[in-house]
């Protein structure tokens, strides 16, 4: 069944198809802010489009309800979209500003970038749920509460979110990855000042916080490892997603 947009496309392009196709389980929510986020850069979803309702979109997702509503609310409050009521509504495309590609990492260089984070975070993680004693557990519970507590503030949030996952380095008791994930941090905290996004997009982001302080707590390395490394994979997924893919 091909997508209704508006203005009409017949046959809809295989982009669409695409980018409107099946998300991961994983960090559903970023995806769908990329794909999205990515077809609009790209001019695959033009403004005026209007996106298919809810529960179709939804379904050519495969994700629930409320999950693609959260993409939608992220898109929406970074000025993407646009959500009529009443009859003939729905979510359309709005005509913004294309971003000049930024002046910071290639596409590339994002990946490879995400692939490190990835890795040092990831095995950090996983060495604070084995090694790491309950007062640094619980000082890490507290770091997170701290994150959470600033997602209205652009600046303090980013302070407090790479001073989290220091933490969790030094948690983990090597000093190799304490300062890995510092100079990571001092990276990725460039690219994130180009890139701060709407409140409601860092606070979906301190939520894939929750599942890595648990494992860690709860000592089970390989869930905190898996779940560091989504959380990197979802950042990504964030800064392609609301730079409209048009990275430098």
């Amino acid at each position: 069944m091909a997508l209704e947009l508006v203005p009409p496309l017949a046959p809809a392009p295989l982009a669409i198809e695409v980018a409107l196709g099946p998300a991961r389980p994983e960090g559903a929510v970023e995806q769908i802010v990329r794909r999205i986020g990515e077809a609009i850069g790209a001019g695959i979803l033009e403004p005026g489009a209007q996106l298919p309702p809810e529960a179709e979109l939804a379904a050519r997702l495969e994700v629930a309800p409320m999950t693609l509503r959260q993409a939608l609310a992220v898109l929406r409050s970074a000025g993407f979209i646009e959500t009529r009521r009443g009859r003939g509504g729905g979510s359309f495309v709005r005509a913004v500003t294309l971003p000049r590609p930024v002046a910071g990492p290639s596409a590339a260089a994002l990946r490879d970038l995400t692939d490190w984070r990835a890795a040092v975070s990831g095995a950090a993680a996983e060495l604070a749920a084995e090694r790491a004693p309950a007062s640094e557990r619980e000082a890490l519970r507290l770091a997170a509460a701290v994150v959470e507590s600033v997602v209205d503030d652009a600046a303090a949030y980013r302070r407090a979110d790479a001073r989290l996952h220091v933490a969790i380095a030094e948690a983990a008791g090597s000093r190799r990855l304490v300062a890995a994930e510092t100079q990571l941090q001092a990276e990725l905290g460039e690219i994130l000042a180009l890139v701060p996004g709407p409140e409601l997009a860092r606070a979906m982001s301190q939520a894939g916080h929750a599942p890595i302080i648990e494992a860690i707590s709860s000592g089970l390395p390989g869930d905190a490892r898996a779940a560091a490394e989504r959380h990197a994979e979802s950042t990504h997924d964030w800064v392609v997603g609301l730079l409209l893919g048009r990275l430098g």
